[in-house]
């Protein structure tokens, strides 16, 4: 059952990223390898905001790892479905709602 679960999921991904362009190693690398460089922006992001300094830079940085994966599957992504760019939407809509609740704790928290 596992077995072909795993064969199912290679197949469909090798047929996929042929279709349509997007490397699933590529997707995935800068899915996940952005991370990590995310929660250190958004941590940048609060403690500048609650020194006074300019926030504009850390909130750029911050603003391009979010949108990394996404924008990787917009450039080089070929016929992709109208599903697939309703389901990225959602997801920055979504991510950047909870992002966006994160920085306004740490902003709530900063010593007046």
């Amino acid at each position: 059952m596992f077995e072909s679960l795993i064969a199912w999921i290679s197949t469909t991904t090798v047929t996929l990223s042929g279709q349509y362009g997007v490397n699933p190693v590529i997707f995935g690398a800068l899915y996940f390898g952005t991370m990590p460089l995310f929660a250190l922006s958004v941590a940048w992001w609060i403690r500048r905001f609650r020194r006074g300094e300019s926030t504009l830079f850390p909130a750029a940085v911050t603003g391009v790892l979010f949108i990394a994966a996404y924008l990787y599957v917009l450039v080089a992504g070929r016929n992709l479905p109208v599903w697939v760019y309703i389901f990225m939407a959602a997801m920055l809509i979504l991510g950047g709602f909870s992002t966006w609740r994160q920085l306004k704790q740490g902003r709530v928290s900063a010593p007046n």
